[in-house]
């Protein structure tokens, strides 16, 4: 594959700032078995890209844990395979995020020795199962600067990140930051195919002069000159952005759709994770469990409906647990009744309590609580 891949592990996550105040976002657990730097790393690995690094800044400590030894990625080799890429420890490092072109300057060494003429730049928080090589391939053919993909935004306004306009050629004729896309516009999905010696070009010219925002500085301000052509990739497979505790809640959710979750977890492109050995999931005798996703190590011995549980969960008897996602190694204690509430890893909600929030605005128990 022609390409190196580069994951920004903590972009667009200040509103999730109650899941990374100790993990980096791209670590946060979803889909019960999963981190969301799952999904675009096995999305690389599964396009035959064996070159990935990962950039991260800050609370990476989580995300190294779960990289650790690469062998679930097929990664583990002498030459190429995954790296994480932290700041240089000689820097006064700026723990703000003052954007991607400051992140990349940490990776400038590692993208100019690189051997492919291609680098693919992608973000943690959106997951989605794609083969990044008719992009690729899709990018050459267009001959444009760089190739962008983006989903149709089909129902109604929503503000994101990056919206677009283009022709039917595929050539993008409008390109905004920040602002409401409208049915039939584009919005983008935090990944992009540049060329290596534009990019490792951009990014010294760039940061020398104290600019470090890789959309709005360097794409959108050569773009307006038309000193930039940009190509739009259309995606039209499932694609979750996941930017806030909204949006979090319920998409984690919505994998139990099999709508949803049938595109995400395909046979032919799996997703992969860190292997733990578990035992298998005890359903206790008077258990209910309607339209939920279990991961492996759980003993659930009350009701449960419309649930996300990861890895060793536990609920009591008694409880009645509905519309919850509840991280690794959590307890329920009995008699307890959750409804719209999120359970960070190794909570323990005690026996009795009583918890319910809105599918707007769910209840949230922090790691290692007990309530």
């Amino acid at each position: 594959m022609n390409m190196t891949g580069i994951i920004f592990s903590e972009m667009y996550g200040e509103d999730l700032s109650v899941f990374t105040h100790d993990r980096n976002l791209a670590a946060i657990p979803f889909g019960g078995r999963y981190r969301l730097v799952d999904f675009v790393l096995s999305n690389m690995v599964n396009s035959g890209i064996n070159n990935v690094g990962v950039l991260a800044k800050q609370n990476y400590h989580s995300l190294m844990d779960h990289l650790a030894n690469n062998q679930e990625w097929d990664l583990n080799r002498k030459n190429g395979g995954l790296l994480l890429l932290p700041p240089f420890a000689s820097e006064a490092v700026n723990h703000n995020n003052r954007g991607k072109l400051d992140e990349l300057r940490n990776a400038l060494n590692y993208l100019e020795n690189a051997t492919t003429p291609y680098v693919l730049l992608a973000d943690a928080y959106v997951v989605y199962n794609m083969d990044y090589r008719p992009m690729l391939q899709a990018h050459i053919d267009s001959g444009a600067d760089v190739t962008i993909a983006a989903t149709r935004v089909e129902d109604s306004p929503a503000e994101f990140p990056s919206v677009f306009q283009a022709g039917r050629s595929g050539r993008v004729t409008s390109y905004a930051l920040n602002c409401t896309a409208r049915p039939g516009d584009f919005a983008g999905m935090g990944c992009l195919i540049i060329s290596r010696q534009l990019l490792t070009s951009a990014i010294r010219e760039y940061t020398a002069r104290g600019i470090y925002h890789l959309e709005r500085d360097f794409i959108q301000h050569q773009f307006n000159r038309g000193q930039l052509s940009l190509n739009l990739y259309e995606f039209k497979g499932v694609c979750l952005r996941i930017r806030d505790v909204d949006e979090y809640f319920n998409n984690s959710l919505a994998i139990i759709h099999e709508e949803v979750g049938g595109p995400l977890f395909r046979g032919d492109r799996p997703i992969y994770t860190r292997v733990t050995d578990e035992v298998p999931t005890y359903y206790g005798p008077e258990c209910s469990v309607s339209a939920c996703v279990i991961a492996d190590g759980c003993s659930i011995e009350g009701e449960a409906d419309n649930c996300v549980f990861s890895r060793g969960v536990r609920i009591c008897k008694g409880a009645k647990v509905k519309n919850c996602v509840i991280m690794e190694g959590s307890v329920v204690g009995e008699n307890v009744e959750l409804e719209n509430v999120i359970v960070d890893k190794w909570a323990n909600i005690t026996a009795g309590a009583e918890l319910k929030g809105l599918t707007t605005n769910p209840v949230i128990i922090r790691k290692g609580a007990t309530v």
